[in-house]
């Protein structure tokens, strides 16, 4: 299989001959580089690689969208990391009849990147492109999907599948999804009876507890494989190229460290990021902010530290006693990079490392049972059974 077959390649030259900035020093000139000298055989060495699918789903019909290339002009303008990362962009998805087309393109492409370990940026579209992503992850024992969106993409029936309904369709084709996180969504949007109609184990911060303290995401994301950023998450007056019209919302620098966040982490084999309409963005303000969350998912992935919990000499170990469990609980703890984790063991005594923060452990010492904890030892034993 050569997945370039699959793409319209970049011309590069669109980019580099308009670009106001000394093209040698740009991001652009880097990936411009890998990607030219990319072969089917030297492919398995990429650390990172872009896709663009330039496409919107409305009404359930498809339109071509040319927000993907505004996103990609804006990115390669910026000055590459510090340290060199090996990134190609394969160009955009070549059409398809229909939008289930794009879907099943879009889950090839991603199925055989994940099997290389090699992280997939999507540069869409509508977010309901998230639907062929996770179809690449239907198998995967303990698969995690987490969405940054002001609003919670479920609806009843058989309604028009778009970027508002896209999550029923997830939940009915992965119905033993493992974990699903919705961050940044807004009260005043998200019924609290919505989140009945969602799978797996629920690990929800609105955007107020964001707000307050944003590295509470942090553990989150890096229990995610999958994550879907709608950029209408994002308040209108700093990105008014979408679809909502959205007065409160995440700010700029906030979006840009969460999706740091999602590159620190080891688990990560997709990030998402979708709804920008270029039509309607002014001065180009959301490509840019765009292409700097891309930007700073990157960042984040050079900076990943490829510890596993556990089994190192950098790693410290609790086993705390708590008066009404068995067995002691079993933390984790990086003196490296000063994360935590918990060690959840199943019906069928198979052993689950899981993210958490330095408040479970605390939680812990102080003879409570973790509601976190307790979260996950119900969801492994309801899937042991």
């Amino acid at each position: 299989m050569d997945v370039r077959d699959y793409f319209d390649p970049v011309d590069f030259a669109t980019f580099s001959e308009n670009s106001q900035f000394l093209w040698k020093y740009s991001l652009g000139q880097s990936i411009e580089r890998s990607t030219v000298r990319l072969t089917l055989a030297n492919i398995h060495q990429l650390e990172v690689v872009i896709v663009g699918v330039p496409c919107d789903n409305r009404n359930n019909v498809v339109v071509p969208s040319k927000s993907t290339d505004r996103i990609r002009e804006e990115l390669y303008r910026l000055c590459p990391p510090e340290r060199r990362v090996n990134i190609a962009d394969l160009g955009n998805l070549k059409e398809t009849k229909n939008q289930k087309g794009i879907y099943f393109a879009l889950r090839d492409v991603t199925e055989y990147f994940a099997q290389l370990g090699v992280v997939t940026v999507v540069i869409g579209g509508s977010q309901d492109l998230t639907i062929g992503i996770c179809e690449a992850f239907k198998n995967k024992p303990y698969f995690s999907l987490s969405c940054v969106d002001a609003f919670l993409d479920v609806k009843k029936g058989k309604e028009l599948l778009d970027s508002t309904s896209f999550l029923t369709r997830i939940f009915t084709v992965n119905p033993d999804i493992f974990q699903f996180s919705l961050l940044a969504y807004q009260s005043h949007y998200v019924a609290p009876a919505l989140f009945s109609k969602t799978k797996g184990l629920g690990i929800h911060l609105r955007l107020g507890l964001l707000r307050d303290n944003i590295s509470q995401a942090e553990p989150v994301l890096r229990n995610t494989d999958v994550l879907s950023l709608d950029m209408g998450s994002v308040k209108y007056s700093e990105a008014p190229g979408t679809e909502t019209v959205n007065p409160n919302g995440l700010q700029s620098d906030e979006v840009c460290q969460l999706a740091k966040y999602a590159g620190l982490n080891n688990r990560l084999k997709v990030f998402g990021l979708f709804n920008v309409i270029s039509d309607v963005d002014s001065n180009g303000l959301t490509s840019k902010l765009s292409a700097q969350v891309i930007w700073y998912f990157l960042e984040g992935f050079l900076s990943r530290s490829l510890e596993k919990p556990g089994e190192a000499r950098n790693f410290l170990i609790y086993k705390v006693e708590i008066s009404d469990v068995d067995k002691p609980l079993v933390f984790i703890y990086s003196k490296e990079t000063f994360r935590w984790w918990m060690e959840i063991e199943s019906l069928n005594g198979e052993k689950v490392t899981i993210a958490c923060s330095e408040r479970e452990y605390q939680q812990a010492a102080n003879n409570e049972i973790p509601e976190l904890w307790l979260k996950y030892v119900q969801k492994t034993d309801e899937l042991s059974k």
